[in-house]
């Protein structure tokens, strides 16, 4: 069974997460670092899911406000990630020499930014004990629900980006929701 890694982005530069290029990947944040404890990026498995939430912030969406939801498709060590010809030339490939042992990466996203979602634009069932409140994460997210979560998203966004990072001075990203939608109601744009 999946697990929904929940955690709340405090500064949103686009670094980590890093949305762009068709990847949204997660390396240099959320890690142990040599701490011994593990985090996201040690504990999620390929079909895990990670949801950022907006925090207090100037650098972040704000309370209540989704930044952006993850599959985990891959979790390469980190060596692996740094060597990837997909990821050469981005921010996050880079060795900062921090303690990295992983990486998360997810072609099967949805990364909102300064465009980021509401709670309250999602069914009451799904937003109930959705988010993380202050620091670590949380993964107590029942299987149940984060199957009906995923297909939700499906059902009403497309895959990729729908805005710029909370913190980017440009602005060059628009909404995208699905076209059609399988449920009766088209959910309330949850936009800055």
């Amino acid at each position: 069974m999946a697990t929904l890694f929940s955690y709340v982005v405090d500064h949103d530069l686009g670094f980590a997460p890093n949305p762009y290029s068709g990847y949204c990947t997660l390396v240099h944040c959320k890690f142990s670092g040599g701490s011994g404890r593990r985090n996201i990026v040690e504990s999620a498995k390929v079909g895990d899911w990670v949801l950022g939430a907006g925090g207090q912030n100037k650098q972040s969406a704000g309370n209540g406000k989704l930044i952006y939801l993850m599959r985990v498709d891959e979790t390469p060590p980190f060596n692996a990630f740094l060597a990837d010809a997909r990821f050469q030339g981005r921010e996050d490939c880079k060795d900062f020499e921090h303690g990295n042992e992983f990486a998360l990466i997810s072609r099967h996203f949805f990364y909102f930014g300064r465009n980021a979602v509401d709670i309250s634009v999602l069914p009451p069932d799904l937003a109930n004990g959705l988010f993380k409140k202050g620091a670590g994460f949380r993964r107590d997210y029942p299987p149940d629900r984060l199957e009906r979560l995923a297909k939700w998203f499906d059902r009403n966004y497309q895959i990729g980006m729908h805005g710029d990072p909370c913190g980017s001075a440009i602005i060059s990203t628009k909404l995208r929701p699905r076209t059609t939608c399988g449920c009766s109601q088209r959910p309330q744009l949850g936009i800055r």
